[in-house]
């Protein structure tokens, strides 16, 4: 089982219109508790994390090349994804 649970909560989204903020959209139904720690992580960053669990040898290729096809369907006005990790209990 793994350690940990990963969770997409939401994206950082670029604004459509020049001279508004950027916006979060909130994807998942969550409870948020005092510290609780969310993660921002975008593409290039996601690549690199799941290339590097490859090499350690926490994901198959297979299941690593299906992970790959998701995120490099994210598409360029999406900045980050919002990511919360809870531990699982062993």
């Amino acid at each position: 089982m793994a350690k940990y649970t990963r969770t997409i909560v939401g994206s950082v989204l670029k604004s459509k219109t020049a001279g508004t903020p950027d916006y979060i959209k909130i994807k998942t139904d969550v409870t948020l508790k005092a510290g609780t720690v969310l993660r921002l992580e975008n593409k290039a960053q996601q690549l690199k994390n799941l290339d590097e669990a490859v090499e350690k040898g926490r994901l198959g290729e297979d299941i690593a090349e299906k992970i790959r096809a998701n995120i490099n369907k994210i598409p360029d006005f999406v900045r980050f994804e919002v990511v919360q990790l809870e531990k699982n209990e062993a």
